[in-house]
C-alpha cells in the first residue's frame, strides 16, 4: 500500500511538471521552490515511477524547470562567454560578444566626435582627359577601403585609368609620410570622387549636309585620406572575423611606423655625423 501511494503521488507530480510551473501553484499554495523541497523524501532509487522514472530523476526535473523559468524572465541579460582570437604572434584576445547590446553601442554623436579629430590628407588631380562617369566607377570602387588594400585593387583593375587613381593615391600617402610620419597602413580612403571639367564643343559633320555638336569631355578628381582610428574599428566591428582582421591589420600599422621611424633616425644620425665632418674639414682648410 504505501508503494502504490508512493507511485501515486509521484504521477501526479509529474503531471504538474509537464505544465509551466512558473505560473501555476499546486495545493496548498505549494510553488516551485516548496515543490522541490517536497522531493528530498522521494529522493530514493529503490522507488520506481512510471515510464522508468524514478524519484531522483523528477527531483532534477523539477530544477531544471525552475531554471528555465528564470531563464526566461531574464532572457535580456543571457549570459555569452567571452570568445577569443589570436594573431600572427601567437598572443590571444578575448573579444566581446558578437551581437553589442543596445546600450553599449555607441552613438553616432560619439563616433562622429572621434573621426573629427583625426588628421586627413587631400590630393587633387585636374583636367583628366576621361569621361567623368567612367572615372567615378573607379574612384567608387576604393572609396572607404584602406590604402593598401586599394592600391592592391587597381593593380588588377582593368580600366584605363586605375595606374592615375592609384598614382594620385600613392602621392597623397608621401604627403602623409612627410608632414606625420604616417604609413599606408595607417590610412584608409575617406573620399574619392570624380566630377566635371570644362569640355570643349567640337563640330560634328553628319549626313545629308547636317552639323552637330561633339563634346571632348575633361573631369577632376579628388582624394582624401584619413588616419584609421583602429580602436574604433575593433569595436565597432560585427563579426570575431572583422575584429580578428582589424587587430591584424593595428599590428602590420605598428610595426610598419617602428621600422619607418628606426630608418629616419638612422638617416638623421648619419646626416649629422656627415656635418660634423665636413666642419671638421673647413677647419683644418
Amino acid at each position: 500500500e504505501n508503494n502504490n501511494n508512493n507511485n501515486n503521488n509521484i504521477t501526479m507530480l509529474m503531471n504538474i511538471l509537464t505544465k509551466r510551473i512558473a505560473s501555476i501553484t499546486i495545493k496548498n499554495d505549494c510553488k516551485v521552490s516548496s515543490l522541490i523541497g517536497s522531493f528530498n523524501k522521494f529522493k530514493t532509487d529503490d522507488v520506481a515511477a512510471p515510464n522508468n522514472y524514478n524519484a531522483s530523476s523528477l527531483f532534477g526535473s523539477a530544477r531544471y524547470f525552475s531554471a528555465k523559468a528564470n531563464r526566461s524572465k531574464l532572457h535580456h541579460r543571457k549570459y555569452n562567454p567571452p570568445k577569443f582570437v589570436s594573431d600572427s604572434s601567437g598572443r590571444r584576445f578575448a573579444l566581446d560578444t558578437i551581437n553589442v547590446p543596445k546600450d553599449k553601442k555607441l552613438k553616432p554623436n560619439m563616433i562622429k566626435r572621434r573621426i573629427i579629430k583625426l588628421r586627413t590628407y587631400q590630393g587633387k588631380e585636374k583636367e583628366i582627359r576621361h569621361s567623368p562617369w567612367r572615372l567615378q566607377l573607379i574612384c567608387r570602387h576604393v572609396a572607404g577601403l584602406p590604402v593598401q588594400e586599394a592600391l592592391t585593387q587597381l593593380e588588377f583593375l582593368n580600366k584605363v585609368k586605375a595606374p592615375l587613381v592609384q598614382k594620385v593615391l600613392k602621392r597623397t600617402s608621401n604627403l602623409a609620410d612627410i608632414r606625420d610620419g604616417l604609413q599606408p597602413s595607417q590610412l584608409e580612403v575617406a573620399e574619392c570622387f570624380a566630377t566635371h571639367g570644362k569640355h570643349l564643343k567640337r563640330m560634328k559633320i553628319m549626313g545629308r549636309g547636317r552639323m552637330g555638336v561633339m563634346h571632348h569631355r575633361f573631369c577632376h578628381m579628388r582624394v582624401v585620406l584619413r588616419e584609421i582610428d583602429f580602436p574604433l574599428k575593433i569595436y565597432t566591428a560585427k563579426t570575431i572575423s572583422e575584429k580578428k582582421r582589424w587587430m591584424e591589420h593595428q599590428l602590420t600599422a605598428k610595426a610598419d611606423y617602428e621600422a619607418r621611424r628606426a630608418d629616419r633616425e638612422e638617416l638623421q644620425t648619419l646626416e649629422r655625423m656627415a656635418a660634423l665632418k665636413e666642419k671638421e674639414r673647413q677647419a683644418e682648410d
